[in-house]
């Protein structure tokens, strides 16, 4: 009622990911977020100028418009056959459903079939094969990998004689030690 007297009301909008030839790389549906009035935010939607968040469902995350490829009203992009397809700007697309962690993605994402379930029928993931032709099989790492335990080679009497050594030289600087004949005091009190 509130948001309505003074001109807030939410405005829902679809979020694309990414436009391939012919799929939408679809994140889902969201609510603008922004200091315009839900007038102006929704004039600036129609004619795709929109510029600020898009509050994703129910996750408390905002995506900046500059991350997506469109952002569009609920109305101009309708899902159809259980959501695998959608028809935005006369013409059908297939739809590849984006899953959170690739929602702030910046590189190519490429459509799979879903291999979990038969909806959504595809699913987009991260394009890695640029890194893929990077790595090169016939290359060996350099020298050679030996696993061990955690201080499995170290000498542990060394540095267990140099902690003592400090110890004992902290303890003379302050005057106070242990001494030669085993008992606790002050140092100097043995020379006199």
């Amino acid at each position: 009622m509130l948001g309505k007297l003074f001109g807030k009301q939410p405005v829902r909008a679809w979020a694309i990911k990414q436009i391939d030839d012919a799929t939408l790389h679809l994140c889902g549906e969201g609510r603008l977020e922004s200091d315009q009035k839900s007038k102006i935010m929704l004039k600036a939607l129609q004619a795709g100028q929109f510029h600020g968040g898009v509050r994703m469902g129910d996750t408390g995350i905002v995506i900046n418009t500059r991350r997506l490829a469109a952002v569009v009203p609920l109305e101009a992009l309708q899902l159809l056959d259980d959501g695998n397809t959608a028809e935005w700007n006369r013409r059908h697309w297939a739809v590849s459903y984006v899953p959170q962690r690739a929602w702030l993605f910046d590189g190519r994402l490429v459509a799979e079939p879903n291999l979990l379930s038969s909806t959504p029928a595809l699913v987009s993931r991260e394009d890695v094969s640029h890194i893929r032709h990077q790595a090169r099989q016939d290359i060996a790492p350099p020298g050679e990998v030996e696993f061990r335990p955690v201080n499995e080679g170290e000498d542990v009497q060394k540095d267990l004689s140099a902690a003592i050594e400090e110890a004992q030289r902290s303890r003379r600087d302050i005057g106070k030690g242990w001494r030669d004949d085993g008992t606790w005091g002050p140092l100097d009190e043995m020379d006199q």
